[in-house]
């Protein structure tokens, strides 16, 4: 039975269109007396609010998410009047975002700060540990893009610190659409179910035309970004190049995430963790438990909104006996779409089991990370503390720059962080610990692999030297696999956790051989054929096809080293993908293969390296 729901209404401006040109064409003065009281302005205080207004006592405040308070602007009078940095600290807010323009609404209620042009001075907070951001949008107007999605990533990076209050004047238009765009980025809803969601919770938010749109231009333009294997059969668009690949996912980055991916596909890297990890036999890394909580919760925020929903009879109540559709799960090309829209596709899914006895139904309940320690150092130079401290958020390079307006103290943003020094220092001491107790390479090896590890690496590498097109089963798997990571947030999970090295080899392939342009052109193995007598041949090649060769051959190494005899034909079947030619064009590329053949050798020690810090934090 298809269980298709129906459109969530779209919503509609809270004000008239004769209205919006009123409030532009009024000076600002008497738009502060006539619209909000002036000096006894409504949202200056809490006279006009009852009790449960006022989640922040002294405010006009409330609930939006269990960590996101939507609130009016406070004020030095009003911070002092009802401890509102007590408050905020016993609430665990940790972060505050202002969405004012320096300078506005100075009519209403007390003076603004001569220094911030704001009702209250920054400092106050940053001076009790409360991050401190500013991104400006014109009142009952909107901002760039660009602009918006700086806020969400930010947005989305506070809540991982603590609870986050946003705020422009009242409250309502600026703040509601922030926190739109950030449900639509982090839970996949579709815009009307975010603003319909954000006025349940905050009634009169995202006031006008202008801001409904540039929600809904928001998750337009998102959708486009989110979408990792193109297919024009699937309505996703054209192929791309392996840069624009990695343009759009850093639209979509921050974090430490978004520096260790900045020249390396985040489906590629991923991909090449999990070979990596079942060719070994070794387990996630010790961080992965913090991401796994930080999905979860994400999920409990999925079903809170969709209860909601349901509660305000936006969303019809399913049946029991259904599993609840995932948000967004519709195509990324119309992010109002039913639904259900790829439910029997995921139902197919889900019964396409590749674990012996798991019960991959119970994985959407308890939704694993999509996400590993990195295991692959920059330009193929591992590094311990690339190991270590990892944060990494729904969607996987250099990071969008941020509204010069951005402040915040003894933080830098949370694309710009440096590397913990404890970390480093951890990591450094921990692989020269485990090291000590191996004299060579060889006796590394030999110690650390049993013959369950080395018989997956045979299966691994067959899987990896397989010619020709994949079996029935490995493609429809491999399909609906690439269909879910193109339209939801549990791709990502579904995809990491997958254990049948055939899928994942497919995937592999089939994303490389899917770029408009190979990653490897004719002129790019021409130069690396006159650059094959230098100690580093690959450096000729550009950061992006460096970076990702680099992440291909850790993997191929490892798994090649297990299974010496399909060197050669694991080998072939990458150049094949990289350079998007047929089995009988390969022959022709002998020196490629020799120079590939010798980064496999360079890589191969660091692939152990990384084995030896792992195996020894999870003793």
């Amino acid at each position: 039975m298809q269980n298709l729901t129906q459109h969530v209404p779209v919503p509609r401006p809270a004000y008239s269109q004769a209205r919006e040109n009123l409030v532009k064409a009024i000076p600002p003065k008497l738009l502060c007396l006539l619209g909000c009281g002036g000096v006894d302005c409504r949202y200056e205080g809490p006279q006009c609010w009852k009790a449960n207004q006022q989640v922040i006592r002294g405010v006009f405040s409330s609930w939006v998410t269990d960590d996101i308070i939507a609130m009016a602007r406070p004020s030095k009078t009003l911070i002092e009047k009802f401890n509102i940095i007590e408050q905020f600290q016993r609430m665990n807010i940790r972060s505050i975002i202002n969405m004012q323009v320096p300078g506005e609404h100075a009519h209403c209620g007390p003076p603004l700060d001569p220094r911030s042009g704001f009702t209250y001075s920054p400092q106050i907070f940053m001076e009790n540990d409360i991050y401190f951001y500013n991104f400006g949008m014109p009142d009952f107007g909107v901002s760039s893009l660009v602009g918006i999605i700086d806020g969400v990533k930010v947005l989305a990076f506070a809540v991982g610190e603590g609870r986050v209050a946003v705020h422009c004047h009242a409250g309502l238009g600026r703040t509601g659409v922030l926190i739109a765009c950030y449900l639509i980025y982090t839970v996949r809803l579709s815009p009307s179910e975010a603003v319909q969601y954000v006025r349940i919770k905050r009634p009169r938010s995202i006031q006008t035309r202008a801001q409904i749109s540039q929600v809904f231009d928001f998750a337009r333009l998102l959708g486009t970004q989110l979408v990792q294997y193109p297919d024009l059969t699937l309505r996703h668009g054209a192929p791309v190049t392996l840069q624009h690949h990695l343009n759009r996912q850093a639209l979509l980055l921050h974090g430490q995430e978004a520096r260790t991916l900045r020249y390396t596909p985040k489906v590629v890297y991923l991909l090449c963790v999990r070979l990596f990890c079942l060719a070994l036999g070794i387990p996630a890394a010790p961080d992965i438990n913090a991401e796994l909580e930080k999905r979860s919760a994400l999920r409990v925020l999925s079903r809170t909104v969709r209860e909601t929903l349901v509660s305000k009879q936006y969303l019809p109540l399913l049946r029991e006996h259904h599993q609840m559709p995932r948000m967004g799960s519709g195509s990324v090309s119309s992010w109002d779409e039913p639904l259900g829209f790829l439910e029997r596709k995921r139902d197919l899914l889900l019964d396409k089991r590749c674990y012996s006895d798991s019960d991959l139904s119970k994985m959407a309940d308890v939704e694993m990370s999509p996400y590993s320690a990195p295991i692959f150092g920059n330009e193929g130079s591992w590094c311990a503390q690339d190991v270590i401290g990892l944060d990494l958020t729904p969607f996987s390079s250099k990071t969008a720059p941020l509204s010069p307006d951005l402040i915040k103290k003894n933080h830098p943003h949370p694309c710009n962080m440096p590397p913990s020094s404890h970390s480093a220092k951890r990591s450094k001491c921990t692989v020269k610990k485990t090291l000590s107790k191996y004299s060579s390479n060889i006796e590394l090896c030999r110690t650390s692999h049993d013959a369950g590890s080395t018989s997956a690496a045979r299966v691994i590498a067959k899987a990896m030297a397989h010619q020709g097109p994949p079996g029935e089963a490995v493609l429809q798997r491999s399909s609906l696999l690439q269909e879910e990571l193109n339209s939801s947030e549990c791709g990502w999970a579904l995809m990491v956790t997958e254990s049948d090295p055939h899928v994942l080899t497919c995937l592999l392939w089939t994303w490389l051989e899917k770029l408009k342009d190979p990653v490897l052109s004719a002129d790019d193995i021409a130069n690396l054929c006159c650059a094959g007598n230098d100690n580093k041949p690959l450096g000729v090649l550009r950061k992006s096809q460096r970076h990702t060769i680099y992440c291909l051959l850790t993997c191929v190494s490892t798994v090649t080293r297990l299974c010496p005899h399909r060197e050669d034909a694991v080998l072939q079947r990458l150049i094949q993908a990289l350079t998007k030619k047929t089995q009988e064009d390969i022959g022709s590329f002998a020196s490629l293969v020799k120079i590939l053949r010798s980064n496999l050798r360079k890589t191969f020690h660091n692939s152990y390296l990384t084995w030896a810090w792992r195996h020894n934090a999870t003793l």
